[in-house]
């Protein structure tokens, strides 16, 4: 007949399970690999025929790879407790036990935040950014990759965006770059510009927008900061030449204050732009500039602020139509009544 443990032996026990499991989760950190997360998330996934295992064979054909290779990648999650020991209907499946067993209440919970923010992140879809997040929740919390509701049913999302379309070789060089603070020789392959010289710049950021990707470095070739269109650049070569990234690098510290998006002008400037209708309530509810105030009236509202993206206030400001009229500068107020003649006379 076994002795009963006493509390003092429990705890003891329940110390050395949770230092075995917080080793392996270091080892899972350090030597899973992106088959072993595409393998959670396929495993969450119900097969389009019934008759579709997801084993060895399954998996050896889908990453083109031996089946040994793919009983080493198993192994080595069920070493961790990521998967069950054994098939289930013929497939591998994940351990329901795993959650349970090493995550407390606070880190399900917190970790159940990590995953509502995929939804967020919809508008980021098609791009490695995308791919990285969900990659990361299937690690920190497989049983999300098994049933997880926020990630399946979009309960917090963003509403329908352009889709990204980008040129993920160019992405993956340019990253590479950007880690490593290594300059990128290119050709830029706008209209406007000559295809055939040869940027050199230091790349300092990734800057996603409606459905484009644009890269902000310094060139050589202008001696000044400029924004590229990632889908734009071809014949990328990172070179072996590195640069000590400032301090101000971040494309915020240029744009005058605005926060209208991808733009940064060499003037800051100040608007001062009259909404009425429903637009005179909604921009009291929107941040256009950091340093932005209000006057108001019966009729309408002012906003008064600084700025350096001209181009993008002039297009934010179109949006509402007769709702909006531009008060300051002067050449914000020529550009809108030039636009406004030019749209009447197509309409003639």
């Amino acid at each position: 007949m076994s002795r009963k443990l006493s509390e003092q032996e429990k705890y003891q026990n329940r110390l050395m399970r949770d230092d075995r499991q917080d080793e392996k989760a270091r080892i899972a950190e350090k030597s899973l690999d992106d088959r072993c997360y595409e393998i959670l998330q396929i495993l969450r996934e119900v097969p389009e025929y019934s008759e579709v295992k997801y084993n060895s064979k399954y998996f050896a054909k889908h990453f083109k790879t031996s089946e040994p290779t793919i009983f080493r990648l198993i192994e080595k999650m069920r070493g961790m407790d990521l998967l069950k020991k054994k098939l289930v209907n013929g497939s591998y499946a994940i351990n329901p036990d795993f959650e349970e067993f090493f995550y407390s209440e606070e880190t399900k919970k917190n970790l159940a935040l990590v995953a509502s923010l995929r939804g967020l992140l919809q508008q980021y879809k098609g791009t490695p950014l995308f791919d990285s997040v969900t990659k990361l929740i299937y690690f920190l919390l497989p049983a999300v990759a098994k049933k997880d509701s926020l990630l399946s049913s979009g309960r917090v999302v963003v509403s329908p965006q352009m889709e990204f379309d980008i040129n993920i070789r160019n992405w993956d060089k340019v990253y590479q770059a950007l880690q490593k603070n290594q300059k990128i020789k290119f050709r830029y392959k706008k209209s406007y510009t000559n295809n055939d010289v040869q940027r050199i710049v230091w790349p300092y950021q990734l800057i996603l927008e409606n459905g484009t990707v644009y890269l902000w470095a310094y060139s050589e070739y202008a001696d000044f900061i400029l924004m590229y269109d990632l889908n734009f650049m071809a014949d990328i070569s990172v070179l072996n030449e590195t640069f000590t990234l400032p301090d101000n690098f971040d494309i915020n510290n240029y744009s005058g204050g605005g926060r209208l998006g991808a733009f940064a002008g060499d003037k800051v400037e100040k608007f001062k732009i009259r909404f009425t209708g429903y637009a005179k309530e909604w921009i009291k509810n929107h941040k256009w500039a950091d340093d932005q105030t209000f006057v108001e009236d019966e009729d309408s509202t002012t906003i008064t602020f600084s700025s350096s993206q001209f181009e993008k206030v002039f297009e934010s400001m179109l949006c509402w139509g007769r709702q909006a009229e531009p008060l300051a500068p002067a050449r914000l107020v020529k550009r809108w009544k030039e636009e406004i003649l030019a749209m009447a006379e197509k309409v003639k």
